[in-house]
Parts: C-alpha cells; sequence; structure tokens
C-alpha cells in the first residue's frame, strides 16, 4: 500500500535527500534522514531528541554530517529526486507499521521514522552513545494519550462492545475466542521452531514480538464474554477430521501448516471484529501481514539449511587467464574440500563466461559443490548453477528471483548491520557478512571488519559467510568473533598449492585445529 506522511515527515524526508546530494552521494542512506529529523526544530521527532538530552548539533557532528544554518529556507520541490538506498527504503517501512500498530489509517510522522531509524543497528549505538536509550524513545512514541485515560500503553484499550442482540454477541464470541486460541497456538509452534530447530534470534523475536502485539489486540475484546461463549464440548468441528491433520510429512510440513493455520485464524478476527470496531480489525490486518512476511523468512531461512547446508569452505574463484587456469584451480579447491564455488568474473564476454560458467557447473555437480555464478542470474538459470550470488549494486533479490525461479539459492553480500537487515527481508537464502580484512582480489572503501560479524553471529541463524581478505594467518580472529563459515578467494586461488589450501581452511574451520 502506498504510505501517507505528515508534513513534517514529507518535509524531513526531502531534506534528506537534499543532504543527500549536498554529499555527493547517489542513494539517500538512513544518516540522512537522522540528521533531516535533527534540522526539523519543530517536528515531534526533533522534540522527543531534545526531551532526551540529544542536541541537534551534537548528533549531526556524531553521523559525520555537516550543520546546516537553522535560517537557510526549506529546500526547493526536487524535479531529479535521489533514489532512496535499500536499508532507508527498510526504515520507512518499519516506520509505517510503527504508524499502523496504533491506527491503521495513520499518516507515518516524524516521531514513527525516527522508531524505525533507532531499531537494533549502528544508528542505536550511536545515539546510545550520546547517552539517548532507544528503547525509552520506542516507549514514548508507542504511547497515546486519550483525554478519559491519559497515557495508555498502544494496545491497553478498553474491550470493544460485543452486538446488542444476545444471541449474535454469543455466536460472534464464540467465533472469535476459537479464531485468538487458533493464532496464538500457532504462533506459538512457529516460534518453537525459530528458537529450537533454526536457533534464529532475528526470527525468534519477531513471531515473539507478533505474539505479544496479538494479545494486546486481543485485550480490545471482553474476555468474559469470549469464554462464555466457548463450548469445546460442543464444538462439531472437534469431531471432523481430515486425513491430512493426522499426519505430517516431517518438522518442516508442522511449520508451515501452522503458519497458515495462524494467518486464517487472524482473517477471521479481522472479519468478524469489523462487526464491533473497524480500527481493532486493522490491527489484525496488519498482524496479518506481518505474519506473511515473517512466514517468507522463516521459510527462507528453511530452503536455506537445505541448500547450503553445512557448507563452510567457500571459495571465488575468478579472474584466471585462461579455462585450463579456471577449471585446474577450481577442481584443485573442490579436492581440497570447498564445498561451495562462486564464479566471479568482471570485463569478460558473455559468451567467455557462459563457457567458464558450463565448465565449472561440470565441476561443482560431479564432486556435489555448490555452484553460484556471481552477479548474472540469466546466465546463471541457463547453465544450471544452484543460484547466484549478489552485491550491493546488483539487481534486488525479488528482482533476481524472477530470473533464477523460486528453488534457485540468492546470496547477498553484505557490509552493515541494516543490509543484513534488509537482505533477510527480501529473501536472501545466504548472506556474505564483510569486509573483514583487506583484499588482494578486490578493493573497498571501508572495511565492516570484526564488530559487524559479531553482530551477525547475535543477528541471525541465516547461513552466513566472513569474508575480505581471510587467511589462514587471521582465520582464528574471524573464528573469535563468531564466524563458522568463510568465503575466500586469494589464499586459496593464488596459492602455489590450492588443494593444499583449502584442506588447511576446511580444516580449521572443521575445529581439528591442524592443517593439512
Amino acid at each position: 500500500m502506498r504510505e501517507s506522511f505528515t508534513a513534517g515527515a514529507t518535509r524531513a524526508l526531502a531534506r534528506a535527500g537534499w543532504r543527500a546530494k549536498g554529499r555527493g552521494a547517489a542513494r539517500i542512506e538512513p544518516t540522512d534522514l537522522l540528521a533531516a529529523l535533527a534540522d526539523e526544530a519543530e517536528s515531534r521527532a526533533a522534540t522527543i531528541l531534545a526531551g532526551h538530552g540529544v542536541e541537534p548539533a551534537g548528533l549531526i557532528e556524531a553521523l559525520g554530517l555537516a550543520a546546516i544554518d537553522p535560517d537557510e529556507p526549506e529546500p526547493a520541490e526536487d524535479t531529479d529526486p535521489l533514489p532512496q538506498s535499500p536499508d532507508l527504503r527498510v526504515v520507512v517501512g518499519e516506520a509505517a507499521l510503527a504508524a499502523r500498530a496504533y491506527d491503521r489509517g495513520r499518516a507515518v510522522g516524524t516521531e514513527h521514522l525516527l522508531v524505525a531509524l533507532l531499531g537494533p543497528g549502528p544508528l542505536a549505538d550511536l545515539v546510545a552513545g550520546l547517552g539517548l536509550d532507544p528503547a525509552a524513545v520506542r516507549d514514548e512514541v508507542m504511547t497515546v494519550d486519550t483525554p478519559e485515560t491519559g497515557p495508555i500503553a498502544i494496545g491497553a484499550d478498553e474491550p470493544a462492545p460485543l452486538l446488542a442482540d444476545p444471541h449474535e454477541a454469543g455466536d460472534l464470541a464464540r467465533i472469535l475466542d476459537a479464531a485468538a486460541n487458533r493464532a496464538r497456538e500457532g504462533l506459538r509452534v512457529a516460534e518453537d521452531y525459530a528458537r529450537f530447530v533454526l536457533d534464529d534470534p532475528t526470527l525468534t523475536k519477531r513471531l515473539k514480538d507478533v505474539r505479544h502485539r496479538l494479545a494486546a489486540a486481543l485485550g480490545g475484546l471482553d474476555p468474559d464474554l469470549l469464554l462464555a461463549g466457548r463450548d469445546t464440548l460442543g464444538d462439531v468441528g472437534t469431531h471432523i477430521m481430515t486425513p491430512s491433520e493426522q499426519h505430517r510429512a516431517g518438522i518442516r510440513a508442522v511449520l508451515l501448516a501452522n503458519f497458515k493455520r495462524t494467518a486464517e485464524a487472524l482473517r477471521t478476527l479481522e472479519e468478524y471484529s469489523k462487526l464491533l470496531d473497524p480500527w481493532l480489525a486493522g490491527r489484525f490486518e496488519v498482524l496479518r501481514y506481518d505474519v506473511y512476511t515473517i512466514e517468507k523468512m522463516t521459510m527462507t531461512a528453511v530452503a536455506a539449511r537445505r541448500g547450503i547446508g553445512d557448507a563452510r569452505l567457500y571459495v571465488l574463484v575468478g579472474g584466471l587467464p585462461t579455462l585450463g587456469d579456471l577449471t585446474w584451480v577450481v577442481g584443485e579447491a573442490l579436492e581440497g574440500g570447498a564445498q561451495a564455488i562462486q564464479l566471479r568474473e568482471k570485463g569478460l564476454p558473455d559468451r567467455a563466461l557462459l563457457e567458464r560458467a558450463r565448465a565449472v557447473r561440470k565441476l561443482t555437480a560431479e564432486s556435489g559443490a555448490v555452484f553460484l555464478l556471481n552477479d548474472r542470474p540469466d546466465l546463471a538459470r541457463i547453465v544450471g548453477a544452484d543460484g547466484v550470488h549478489l552485491g550491493q549494486d546488483d539487481l534486488p533479490v525479488r528482482e533476481a528471483r524472477r530470473v533464477v525461479g523460486p528453488n534457485a539459492l540468492i546470496g547477498a553480500s553484505t557490509h552493515a548491520p541494516d543490509q543484513l537487515e534488509a537482505a533477510l527481508l527480501a529473501g536472501a537464502h545466504y548472506l556474505g557478512v564483510g569486509p573483514v580484512f583487506s583484499s588482494l582480489t578486490k578493493e573497498f572503501d571501508a572495511f565492516a571488519g570484526l564488530d559487524y560479524v559479531r553482530h551477525a553471529a547475535a543477528s541471525t541463524a541465516l547461513p552466513w559467510f566472513a569474508l575480505g581478505g581471510i587467511t589462514l594467518e587471521n582465520l582464528d580472529e574471524a573464528l573469535a568473533a563468531g564466524a563458522r563459515r568463510v568465503a575466500v578467494s586469494a589464499a586459496v586461488v593464488h596459492a602455489d598449492r590450492p588443494r593444499h589450501a583449502a584442506a588447511s581452511f576446511r580444516a580449521r574451520l572443521e575445529g581439528d585445529g591442524s592443517d593439512a
């Protein structure tokens, strides 16, 4: 749906674009928006920041951006606006969810943009260093004032009245009670899978958050009347079973069935609560869409475990003089224990790249290794690669999916926490995390470093590979920071004996502490 913004939020987004242009950027980043919110002295976001002791000048300085003269006029309407970066699009989407948590028709304000910007990540860490508690800001924004009750947390509503007709009210209470129970139960089953099977903190947190928001929304219904309408013994549905309900093909089937169960229950809650309170129905609608998103993220994580499996050593190969050199190095790496090969070639004509990709596909298929082609979903599909790997400037994951099909793996390189979050939401099957160290094969303007490795280790159980300048000499540093999988290039490709180099990496990654 197209979001609507308050006048202050619209000005802040325009000023963020103006700031990005002023520093010569190609896209508007979250830092531009945070600085723009600080510029908006009369906005609710600026008021909140000031109330927590954060001065605009200090914040803008901490962001490494230039201050703006407060007497400078508003930027004129931009006839050629810069695009928002993927990270900023995620922020705007999160801000919309924050606004709709209160009212499905509520415009996105500067306060909602501020809450989204201060989600887990480097900006939250930065403002925390200035003395601001991001959680306190969220609590303040996600609280509303009513003339009758004063400040209340969103969701702590007075129970909505049921219908005046006692028979219809009893029927409605029975439907809503059953749907509420199904939604709660389904969410708990999905959360247990994310927690105990995937060991994924991000998915577990998201499911727990939806479960708590569901409980808050259900607080808008009268619990006494819902319980009074419950008649489990008299429910004809408890005695009607289909064969499929009694059998599950596996633990994945249990997960999928319960996501569907939850979404269906939320739809029932949404439709029947329209008879009571359209706003309450809107909250169930938002929850349903959130469950769709989490279902996609969770099932992507399941598919990733099946596609990448336990692969720990991922070798990036490219730039070799001849096809013979390429096949020799790939063969050596596979013999040494490489479990995934990415072909990364820059500047080759398509026909030459196609020839090389087919040769690598043959070698990896024979050894049972995963084969990814860098940048080119079209050629990946032609040669039957297992998938494609995308950088931040390549096709978006969604568009690449349309080319490679529903079952191919898609990997995404990420260099910061917000990019990691964006890749998870987009449906990437695995991630590159780095650059950790300087590289002999690729130049980087900045290094994410070991702190980003630690962040990835604490944030997701989706398969991810530490990358960028990793060698046998610094491997222990990456492992100590939480990496369990690595992507290497020069350390294997340019080694005198690539097979032995790959075997040494594999032995260290498997944890026997020896070099082959």
